[in-house]
């Protein structure tokens, strides 16, 4: 799978429809930098906006991840395939996050472990280095929490859903979303 080539497509599709990349972003509750992003292939659009997407330009998730248009007899079975695999790539990505942010907690925990052991956490500035490594391990723990139990995907869903009612309620009743 080809970011740059994806990109350079859905930067083709958007073009196709006149539309900027603020005009694409507030239609599907995205930052505009967002669909620079995609656009550039520096990232690419999680699943739930690759359907969103696949819907407003009336293509399918297959001809987005090939980057390219195919005719109605040509869009094979495969689709699946390609979906799964690239949500592997951004589970590996969030995997790999993930792991470098907890060896920098195991590492800031093991910091937190000296001072408190040869008795400095309560001496100037050792107590503030102690809890600047006890709070990014808290945080840290927290956040592998929410990670592992799946409440993050939740919250951006949720965060998506609030901005497409957010900017529905901007287009329909004349209303600023801000």
């Amino acid at each position: 799978m080809n970011q740059k080539h994806i990109g350079a497509f859905l930067r083709e599709l958007r073009l196709g429809h006149d539309w900027t990349q603020q005009q694409l972003a507030d239609r599907i509750g995205v930052s505009n930098r967002s669909v620079s992003r995609w656009e550039t292939g520096s990232t690419m659009p999680d699943l739930s906006l690759l359907v969103m997407l696949s819907e407003l330009y009336d293509i399918s998730v297959d001809e987005i991840l090939d980057g390219e248009r195919k005719g109605d007899d040509m869009i094979d079975n495969t689709t699946m395939g390609k979906v799964a695999d690239y949500n592997a790539q951004i589970n590996e990505r969030k995997d790999r996050r993930m792991t470098v942010l907890f060896s920098i907690a195991f590492v800031m925990f093991v910091g937190y472990c000296i001072i408190e052991a040869n008795g400095l956490a309560d001496t100037a500035p050792w107590s503030n280095v102690a809890e600047v490594c006890l709070g990014f391990v808290a945080g840290i723990l927290a956040c592998g929490v929410l990670y592992a139990s799946g409440c993050m995907q939740q919250i951006a869903k949720a965060k998506l859903r609030l901005r497409g009612y957010l900017l529905g309620k901007h287009n329909d009743g004349g209303e600023t979303a801000q």
